[in-house]
């Protein structure tokens, strides 16, 4: 497929209903005030800039009067949508989709900034004409003829893509094998929103605490500040009561149920402070259902009810209100969904920090039924591999996976022809929902289609560590995130044996998160642990993010050897073996800063992997040299290349059993984890016998504060190293 960057007319309408810019100056003006292109002008080039800085000012400027000369009288929210529509969308066999040769650009510079509903509504209000049509009739109008109803077909977010007839009909026949859902952070953005305006102090409860507790580490607020520098708790609870208000009105408006001498809102200011008894006054019927919540189609329906009445009925008041409550559901969006422009891992976790889907996620079965789709009689997923982060205790860990398997069960009725007599699931033990799930697939044998199936896999996540004195570091590297890892696995092991019946379902592990924060040598012992007990199928996230191309191969090649991944076994991403060097290099700046204690193991990796290669002889040469040059920094002495393969080919070894071997702490000052971890203390036992002093320099390496300072410290390396110095 070819791709094609989304023109600068798209990036300008996105703006325009996405951007806090525009917000602000809506916020206390005259909704009834009738806004010209030029009063927004400004605020929109001063948000297009950073995007597209390469550009020059004619640029943006023909862009600008291309947009409002084909507005033709329409107001410029329309305009926008209209345009969005135009560039992007086209009607496929009574349903719209996204034009092939923009997708790329669709999927990275629109729907990762700006909620798909409104342009699906814009869409179909175009495709379908300017008729005189009510909702119902709308609905109907726009529903694809072999799309079967499901009990959970209102809750679903339509998604907008291209068709290909063949995947359609692979899909449909075989289904896909869908390897990698995290169960946790994967609900639509669109339902998070509808959430936040039925209930907007509980569904930011967790976004308020974690404001309060990261004013220290600013991550969070980084984030928010992107999306508006003005906002936080505060105001973005008084953003979503103003939305929620505005939401009432409009969907009045569409279902006429606005008395005829009603006074509208003044402004955005006025309608967020206004009384209870006070911002309703000329509505009729204003409570909403508490299944709008979820009710996704339905503001689908209203969207396009409206849009239609817009064209036929302009109104500058009904206007402004929708573009408002765009302005700020995209704003809310926005803290949920990560786009283009933020690059990397570390922009990827702020999301997780805002804690913002964290109350619709407690409820699993939502997810499952997405993953199924709109077919009653089969799955667009034939397997559903879901992945989960381990509780530290084994009460924690029966919750979350009754929450899993209750939400996988209830989808499982849902998804059945004939309703399942399983009484309470949501109040059933984990003994009681792993027998009706075992009752269930014995009744109605292996036939996957109709359903998908499930395997969950463990993922353990990776922690930052930096070098201090004290217990800000610990007793060796990664201190607290191996003895995390011990606990967890021991939970998690401990819960196999408590219920058998969770082997068919936890079929394997991994680890993921940010790269940057572990190397895989950490996790060595829990995935030998792992794989002693029957989890045999592991997965090592490596080579997505990384500093420097050598390193991020580095790792991949760690993971490989200190994990023993065989075949079957997966490295996530793996991106740096991908990659075109040419290309990566493209896209850095001359000089890379790293950590010196990476460049040395990325330089070990390179020289161990270039030796091999008869015709790599030279290189081999500098890479030695180089990795000789750096450890003797970091250890203060001279050191041989085979002395630090020797020692840090040991790294894998269990962090607890090789200082209680080679320090003052003793085990039986430490704690005890019984059999289950004997094998680990017998294999550093054995290399302590057999190489003491590459165990010797291995717990140098771990534990002497001076080197993991000199080996944090950062340095600076050019980024063709090989090409400039090998």
């Amino acid at each position: 497929m070819s791709m094609q960057a989304a023109s600068v007319e798209s990036v300008i309408s996105t703006i325009l209903i996405s951007n806090y810019r525009i917000l602000e100056l809506f916020w206390e003006k005259d909704l009834a005030f009738d806004f010209q292109w030029s009063v927004l002008r400004e605020r929109t080039y001063l948000a297009f800039q950073p995007w597209a800085a390469r550009y020059p000012d004619h640029i943006f400027e023909g862009s600008w009067h291309s947009l409002e000369n084909k507005a033709s009288g329409h107001c410029i929210l329309l305009a926008a949508l209209d345009a969005l529509v135009r560039e992007f969308i086209e009607p496929s066999h009574g349903d719209s989709r996204v034009k092939q040769e923009m997708m790329g650009a669709w999927q990275q510079g629109i729907v990762s900034r700006v909620s798909v509903l409104p342009i699906k509504a814009a869409a179909n209000a175009a495709f379908i004409g300017d008729h005189n049509l009510n909702s119902e009739e709308l609905r109907g109008a726009y529903r694809s003829s072999d799309v079967a109803e499901v009990p959970w077909r209102r809750t679903l977010m339509p998604v907008l893509h291209y068709h290909e007839s063949i995947v359609e009909e692979y899909i449909k026949k075989e289904g896909l094998h869908e390897a990698h859902l995290h169960l946790n952070g994967s609900t639509f953005a669109e339902t998070c929103w509808l959430r936040a305006l039925r209930t907007p102090y509980t569904e930011i409860k967790g976004f308020n605490a974690a404001w309060k507790g990261n004013r220290k580490k600013p991550s969070m607020p980084e984030l928010v500040a992107q999306v508006n520098p003005e906002l936080g708790p505060a105001r973005l609870f008084h953003h979503l009561r103003t939305a929620a208000r505005l939401r009432v009105w409009l969907r009045a408006i569409v279902e006429n149920r606005v008395l005829p001498d009603a006074q509208f809102p003044f402004s955005l200011a006025q309608l967020g402070s206004s009384g209870e008894d006070e911002w309703t006054v000329g509505l009729i019927d204003i409570l909403p259902e508490k299944s709008e919540m979820r009710d996704i189609q339905g503001e689908l329906d209203w969207m396009t009810t409206l849009i239609v009445r817009l064209r036929q009925r302009p109104s500058i008041i009904h206007s402004r209100m929708f573009h408002a409550y765009l302005l700020l559901q995209n704003e809310y969006c926005q803290l949920l969904v990560q786009n283009e422009q933020q690059y990397g891992f570390d922009q990827f976790q702020k999301f997780t920090y805002t804690e913002l889907r964290e109350s619709a996620e407690a409820e699993y079965k939502a997810r499952f039924c997405t993953m199924h789709g709109l077919q009653t009689n089969y799955s667009k997923v034939g397997y559903l591999e879901g992945r989960f982060a381990p509780k530290d205790t084994v009460k924690k860990s029966e919750h979350l996976l009754r929450a899993i398997l209750g939400g996988y069960l209830e989808y499982l009725q849902d998804a059945s022809e004939e309703s399942l007599a399983m009484g309470r699931i949501r109040s059933a033990s984990l003994t009681s929902l792993l027998s009706l799930l075992d009752q269930y697939f014995r009744t109605n044998g292996q036939d996957h289609r109709r359903i998908h199936r499930l395997a969950l896999v463990v993922h353990f996540i990776k922690q930052a560590w930096s070098p201090g004195h004290g217990l800000t570091s610990g007793l060796y590297r990664h201190y607290g995130l191996d003895r995390d890892l011990r606990e967890r696995t021991i939970v998690l092991l401990n819960c196999l044996k408590l219920w058998p019946m969770l082997r068919h379902w936890i079929r394997g592990i991994d680890a993921a998160a940010n790269e940057l924060h572990a190397p895989p040598d950490v996790f060595a012992a829990t995935f030998r642990i792992c794989s002693r007990a029957g989890l045999t199928r592991r997965t090592y996230h490596a080579g997505e993010d990384f500093r420097h191309i050598l390193t991020g191969i580095a790792v991949i090649y760690e993971a490989l050897n200190f994990l023993d991944l065989r075949n079957g076994d997966r490295i996530g991403h793996g991106t740096a073996m991908g990659i075109h060097p040419k290309l990566w290099l493209e896209r850095m700046p001359g000089n890379i800063t790293l950590p010196r204690g990476e460049w040395m193991l990325g330089m070990l990796a390179a020289w161990k992997m270039a030796r091999d290669i008869p015709d790599l002889v030279a290189l081999t040469n500098n890479l030695q040299r180089e990795l000789e040059e750096i450890a003797c920094q970091i250890f203060q002495r001279p050191l041989s290349s085979s002395a630090i393969e020797r020692a840090m080919d040991l790294r894998g070894l269990s962090r607890l059993d090789v200082m209680y071997n080679q320090s003052e702490y003793k085990t039986s000052k430490g704690e005890s984890f019984g059999l289950l971890w004997q094998e680990e203390r017998e294999l550093v036992r054995k290399a302590a016998d057999e190489q003491p002093q590459d165990m010797a320099l291995l717990w140098e390496w771990l534990s002497d504060k001076k080197i993991q300072m000199r080996s944090e410290e950062f340095i600076v390396i050019k980024s063709a190293f090989l090409k400039t110095d090998c």
